[in-house]
């Protein structure tokens, strides 16, 4: 294939301890802990707004705080949830813990949080190189409406989701699993019935009664009916009430296998999520009285992304150690939610309850060799099992905070974020208390 070469000289911006890329669940709570431990910090989003999965991907609630009835997941995840419950914007769904949220103001106070601690928030701009020398990072290139700009950093902190720092930087990659988890465009309806014995126990997850979040019923209809119509899969349903909108529903509902790290391949599966959606809501008013009056009020951003990269770290979270229950010196992240694994080929979820209570470790998200950089949220070293109980949001809040605590460490010290002061690192993240 024939080849261009580009040379650029670019503008150095600014300079920052911390850069954060991506301001979904890890990156914005990332950038808040790192610049509350006194680090001059940049995140970089490339949307106009933050919290990702859950803003631009409508994917709620925000799950994975409680495990077996008792809170395990702290820090500043769960401060923010206090502060959208006191305006209104949050309910949490005991004893699961799921929280059902407004989305909107969702947005505002990450942003509001963001802010009060002097992050510098870099919206609509994305990165598209970065600098290396000797292992480090020394510059991360972002593009905007002023063209590129060079923000030099002294840690940088992946949390894109699809790892896209760790791949530009070289950073070696687990093999794909036999089957990565489908894609799902998430939308909300409005003008539903939602006070029926059909719908009323399924958009709060609670768990109480023995109610499950899939809606088994609903899915049965619409199994028999989707050959005719041209569906070749679905997920759940899965509903949502969605916290100051009457009659409006979150729905979780379309799926397809694709590599979401394949560009062509990805805008193709949104095609025909799309496509799916239109064709299931008519299904959907044809079937149930409840949807007789709906209508699609928005989709997401973008598909909703379940697994995609993951970095080959100093250790790679196991099953076995999921299973045992293993104690690490530097739990990062409590796991709280089962492994939740979707078909990519089918209509199915095997979830997969955690025997024991467990973690995942620091060594998950830094690579041997990558002195400044570490990865938070979505592309942490983990097998497939319990990567399917990490992905969850909460889970990845607590990520992003033990990255931005770890980052103000490597600022500190200067040492490589592989190679942090023990002591250091196991007192500052038990001082934080994001993992209870």
């Amino acid at each position: 294939m024939d080849e261009i070469s580009l040379q650029k000289h670019i503008k150095i911006k600014d300079q920052y301890d911390v850069i954060v890329c991506g301001g979904g669940p890890a990156g914005w709570v990332a950038a808040v802990s790192a610049a509350r431990a006194g680090m001059k910090t940049c995140l970089v989003e490339r949307y106009g707004f933050l919290g990702g999965t859950a803003t631009a991907g409508l994917v709620v609630p925000v799950s994975g705080f409680f495990y077996n009835g008792r809170q395990v997941v702290g820090g500043i995840a769960w401060e923010f949830i206090r502060r959208l419950e006191k305006s209104g914007a949050a309910q949490v769904e005991f004893p699961k813990g799921h929280v059902s949220v407004n989305i909107e103001m969702y947005k505002r106070v990450a942003e509001t949080m963001a802010l009060e601690c002097g992050v510098c928030l870099r919206t609509n701009s994305v990165v598209t190189d970065c600098v290396m020398r000797e292992g480090r990072i020394t510059h991360v290139v972002i593009y905007g409406k002023n063209g590129c700009e060079a923000l030099g950093a002294s840690c940088v902190i992946d949390a894109t989701g699809d790892g896209d720092i760790c791949a530009m930087c070289g950073v070696p990659m687990l093999a794909p699993s036999e089957e990565l988890q489908p894609v799902s465009l998430c939308f909300v309806l409005g003008g539903v019935d939602t006070n029926t014995d059909l719908l009323h126990d399924y958009i709060h997850h609670n768990g109480r009664g023995g109610m499950p979040s899939r809606n088994a019923g609903i899915a049965e209809v619409v199994r028999s009916k989707m050959a005719e119509r041209g569906i070749t899969q679905f997920g759940g349903p899965w509903f949502n009430t969605l916290l100051g909108a009457s009659g409006a529903l979150a729905v979780n509902m379309t799926r397809t296998a694709v590599d979401p790290t394949d560009s062509a391949a990805f805008a193709a599966a949104e095609r025909k999520l799309r496509g799916d959606m239109f064709v299931l809501v008519d299904l959907l008013r044809e079937s149930f009285a409840e949807f007789q009056n709906c209508e699609i009020v928005t989709s997401g951003v973008n598909a909703g992304i379940r697994e995609s990269r993951h970095i080959r770290g100093i250790y790679t979270l196991t099953r076995e150690a999921v299973e045992t229950g293993r104690v690490f010196a530097h739990p990062a992240a409590h796991l709280a939610h089962p492994m939740d694994i979707h078909s990519a080929k089918g209509t199915g979820q095997q979830l997969l309850k955690l025997p024991k209570d467990c973690w995942l470790p620091f060594e998950s998200m830094v690579c041997d060799g990558f002195l400044n950089l570490i990865a938070a949220g979505r592309c942490v070293s983990a097998e497939r099992e319990p990567y399917a109980s990490v992905r969850v949001q909460a889970t990845m809040m607590s990520t992003g905070e033990a990255a931005g605590v770890a980052a103000a460490i490597c600022c500190e010290t200067g040492a490589p974020v592989f190679l942090l002061p023990s002591d250091v690192l196991k007192n500052r993240f038990e001082d934080r208390a994001f993992v209870l």
